[in-house]
């Protein structure tokens, strides 16, 4: 059985000790993250719920309280009701929502979640209010949600509901999802071998759910594809991952994070021999590539430097088979070796400046007689099939 590696005191949560978390009721808010303010917006955004009085330490204190109670007693049915009450009231404001996530609401939904995805009780609906609720209210940067959230059979239940859920419970699980495998490594990889997820979320970014479901299915594949171990690289070639990196490039120019992910799981899987076989025989790869150098930042170029090294410098042994050049001559074609020198000038980091030396060193002998033009856009390519 999987443990999370996370440290030996997030481990220590129980579910005996409740009291301690509901004690920490109103205490001083901090500022909630970025990321999980958009994610908990985009599950509120419909709600119509009347407008009641801001929620007191006492009244979040109780709830929690009977959450947790209902918890301890493994009664799915009264935690559904119990986080269908907090994701109403964080949904009717902003102070209640932080009021909830600073009072550890997140731990407890998350402890909920797990005991009921443990039981055989709890049907996807149930698991899916608990869901819905914790993305309103959690903090990216609690180790203790994520021992709870991460569990084996708390991530099997979040692929059941991103299989068979309905469409807010599948928002809410690819949102969490997400989460969980940016947070930490392990997870991620205990994450990809779960049955169907890879497949899952691939069909979530092909045929998205809306928007923010697509860009969050898209970050959590990425990811999972980048930390992925070796054995796995292939399954995710197979999985027709490279393709779907190069269009989400192609569609996603103002996405920085989408992008950087992207990136990131290409240079990973052109580490490996298939995943270089895929992309050389996809149009898109090389424009592509050229075109992040100087993209949307340091990392992006650094990222796109290191896969067009990679396949660039494999393809060389490739001569005795008559396709002597390839992507290497495309790069040229594109601008590539301008960009590298253009790069040179510039102030970066002293890593990418290395990268991009070498890389001029191996194109120099095959410059000669190609100019260095640079393509502006991808229309006149063809995608694949």
């Amino acid at each position: 059985m999987y443990r999370s590696p996370l440290r030996d005191s997030a481990h220590s949560l129980k579910r005996s000790n409740f009291s301690y978390l509901i004690s920490t009721a109103g205490l001083a808010m901090s500022p909630t993250l970025e990321s999980a303010a958009g994610d908990r917006a985009a599950v509120a955004a419909n709600s119509t719920s009347p407008r009641s009085p801001p929620l007191s330490a006492a009244e979040v204190s109780s709830i929690l309280s009977q959450l947790a109670s209902d918890t301890h007693r493994s009664d799915p049915v009264r935690c559904r009701k119990s986080a269908a009450r907090i994701r109403a009231l964080a949904t009717e404001s902003d102070r209640n929502r932080r009021r909830l996530a600073n009072s550890g609401a997140a731990c407890v939904l998350a402890a909920a979640f797990r005991t009921c995805a443990a039981g055989c009780a709890a049907s996807l609906d149930i698991l899916s209010e608990i869901l819905s609720a914790l993305v309103l209210v959690y903090r990216i940067d609690d180790e203790e949600i994520f021992c709870e959230i991460g569990s084996p059979e708390s991530l099997d239940a979040i692929v059941s509901i991103l299989k068979s859920g309905d469409m807010s419970g599948k928002l809410s699980a690819v949102l969490v999802l997400k989460q969980i495998v940016s947070f930490d490594g392990d997870l991620a990889r205990a994450a990809a071998r779960m049955d169907g997820l890879i497949e899952t979320l691939l069909k979530l970014i092909t045929d998205p759910i809306s928007p923010k479901g697509k860009k969050a299915a898209q970050l959590a594949a990425f990811h999972l594809a980048s930390c992925s171990e070796e054995w796995m690289e292939a399954t995710f070639v197979r999985m027709g991952v490279v393709s779907l990196v190069l269009e989400s490039l192609v569609d996603s120019e103002s996405e920085k994070r989408v992008g950087e992910a992207a990136l990131s799981a290409l240079d990973r899987l052109c580490g490996c021999e298939l995943g270089r076989e895929k992309a050389y025989g996809n149009a898109l790869t090389v424009p592509v590539l050229v075109k992040k150098i100087f993209g949307f930042s340091d990392l992006a170029t650094d990222l796109a430097l290191s896969s067009l090294w990679k396949l660039c410098k494999n393809w060389e042994g490739e001569k005795e088979e008559g396709r002597e050049g390839g992507c290497v001559v495309e790069a040229l074609q594109v601008g590539i070796f301008m960009k590298l020198l253009m790069l040179l000038q510039v102030e970066c980091r002293e890593g990418v400046k290395e990268r991009a030396t070498e890389l001029l060193r191996f194109l120099n002998g095959y410059e000669k007689g190609l100019g260095c033009i640079d393509s502006k856009d991808f229309r006149g390519l063809r995608r694949p099939v």
